[in-house]
């Protein structure tokens, strides 16, 4: 799954030029799917099969969409921006997927999948990109908005009310607490192969964006 800051990165380029989805909701919306709480026993409640639509064939934010975008029923802009943000995540998610498991052909990568270091290895340069990202750019969403969140009503059914502010909390302290670490040596991931992959997945989006404003209206 993309992290966090990737996400965010996404939803910032969209708000900046398209005034039809409500910022904050929206915002949110857009780190929905990672919204399970981890219990003690190591997994998120609700789990991702539920929170990212998996099916037989992995995350589908088709199915999401025809579930919640699809229908007839009225929804307030708050409600339909966070959804929207809720199956961009989906969509994104479904590129990092790919890109993911592109990587793993790429030798330096192959070396250590299916090693138990393998997720520790990748996910430090994942966030390391994060990390850096924020350090460089103070007036990112993140900073401006973000982490300024102190409540949000939850919106789908399977989260309990109170658990996505629960989850903003987590996600703020989360990037305040890891500062970058200007020392750091990218080895499996790039910052310049995260730039060209929101790249990516905007020009993606952008039919989707046309087509959840179609069925709004």
């Amino acid at each position: 799954m993309a992290t966090w800051v990737t996400h965010f990165r996404i939803a910032e380029r969209i708000l900046e030029t398209d005034s039809a989805f409500e910022r904050i909701p929206f915002l949110v919306g857009n780190i929905g799917p990672d919204c399970g709480l981890v219990g003690a026993d190591g997994r998120p409640e609700p789990p991702k099969t539920i929170t990212h639509f998996k099916t037989e064939n992995g995350i589908s934010s088709d199915l999401f969409k025809q579930t919640y975008l699809d229908g007839g029923t009225t929804k307030s802009n708050t409600e339909w921006s966070y959804l929207v943000g809720y199956y961009f995540h989906l969509v994104t998610d479904e590129y990092w997927v790919r890109l993911t498991r592109a990587k793993k052909e790429e030798p330096i990568v192959r070396a250590i999948v299916g090693t138990p270091d393998y997720t520790r290895l990748v996910k430090t340069d994942w966030y390391g990109i994060d990390f850096e990202y924020l350090a460089k750019h103070p007036n990112h969403i993140f900073w401006t908005d973000f982490c300024h969140i102190d409540s949000f009503e939850d919106v789908l059914p399977f989260f309990p009310q109170g658990q996505t502010a629960q989850q903003i909390q987590n996600i703020t302290s989360f990037y305040k607490t890891y500062p970058f670490d200007p020392r750091h040596e990218y080895v499996y991931m790039s910052p310049e192969e995260v730039d060209d992959f929101i790249e990516e997945v905007l020009c993606g989006l952008q039919a989707k964006i046309q087509e959840v404003q179609r069925i709004h209206i």
